[in-house]
């Protein structure tokens, strides 16, 4: 799938304080149908609060954050009926405890999507065999490793067929050898056209998987362009300087 030429997401102008600090200062970025757009940056540069303001556990102050051309905050929008379109995967699995994978899979369609549990189980159980959890669909969230869970977090959101896939740091609650079978799924839907929002401090993962990548830091983008661009022929002092403390 190739990016179309209108923006599936577009945010314009955001700003957003906590307290006297802004933590989004005049945002302004457009996310295309089919296109993975990664936002890097220094821990508190406003990352992941560009992310919590598109899914609106944030609310913004100033500007206009469109899906589809329709405003987000604006008071005819169905919230509830739009994140049914847009899923989140946070740096914690967020999994119920008390209910098996299988479980924690079914419920959303069926209760949003109103689908029948046959048909929620029938799409649970073949998302599973293609990750490669079959073997733990019956088991609970306190018997898989922090790799599988957050596995099964990304593929309870697909289980809603959302169009859009925000990812707010999905690796950087997980052990080292971990990370590798996260990054390889959410790789996997990249290649198959999936459009997402990513948060990472995952470098090399960036360089490989993003169609665009944008720098942040003290809530401004400083920075944007291919990830080739970014990481080849970085422009900004503060993106130069970034690249420089990580090699350290």
């Amino acid at each position: 799938m190739t990016p179309s030429s209108s923006p599936l997401l577009s945010l314009r102008g955001i700003w957003k304080h906590y307290g006297s600090m802004p933590a989004l200062r005049n945002v302004s970025l457009d996310v295309a149908e089919g296109e993975k757009v990664f936002l890097i940056g220094p821990s508190g540069s406003g990352k992941s609060t560009v992310l919590r303001c598109v899914n609106r556990l944030e609310t913004i102050e100033k500007g206009q954050i469109l899906v589809e051309g329709q405003d987000i905050y604006s008071p005819d929008c169905d919230i509830c009926r739009l994140r049914q379109d847009m899923g989140m995967v946070f740096q914690s699995f967020n999994l119920f405890p008390h209910l098996s994978v299988l479980e924690n899979m079914v419920l959303s369609p069926m209760l949003l999507r109103k689908m029948k549990r046959s048909e929620a189980e029938l799409m649970a159980e073949e998302l599973l065999e293609r990750t490669g959890l079959a073997g733990k669909k019956n088991a609970f969230p306190d018997e898989l490793s922090g790799g599988q869970k957050q596995r099964v977090a990304i593929i309870r959101a697909l289980a809603m067929k959302p169009r859009l896939m925000l990812f707010d740091e999905p690796t950087s609650a997980l052990d080292p050898e971990m990370i590798g079978e996260v990054l390889e799924l959410i790789g996997t839907l990249a290649r198959q056209g999936m459009t997402m929002l990513v948060v990472t401090h995952e470098m090399g993962f960036a360089r490989e998987a993003a169609d665009r990548v944008l720098f942040m830091d003290k809530g401004e983008i400083l920075e944007q362009g291919t990830a080739q661009d970014i990481f080849e022929r970085p422009q900004h002092p503060r993106l130069k300087q970034f690249f420089q403390t990580l090699k350290h």
